[in-house]
């Protein structure tokens, strides 16, 4: 199974948030697609990453190291898209 650039996104706010309601606030998506995507990507990497508290959402030792591996290259994605909006704003 591919593993989508979505579901990594996902997964990375799920974890900046500590929350699946307020990632799916945030990314304007329900509460049932935020875990459905956590459920592909589990299922994609074999591996177990979240598990829900009362309080939110915890992670699991492959979910810290999954976190780790990606928060960088998602935050300069991030930050390439908002660059570019602005930039091409200025061309309209």
């Amino acid at each position: 199974m591919n593993v989508s650039f979505d579901w990594y996104n996902v997964f990375y706010y799920v974890c900046e948030f500590k929350n699946v309601t307020k990632a799916a606030n945030f990314l304007c998506v329900s509460q049932p697609a935020i875990t459905r995507h956590i459920r592909n990507l589990e299922k994609a990497l074999g591996k177990k990453l979240i598990t829900k508290t009362p309080k939110g959402i915890e992670l699991t030792n492959d979910g810290k190291l999954l976190y780790n591996e990606i928060k960088v290259p998602i935050e300069k994605l991030n930050m390439v898209s908002a660059n570019f909006n602005a930039k091409s704003d200025d061309y309209d």
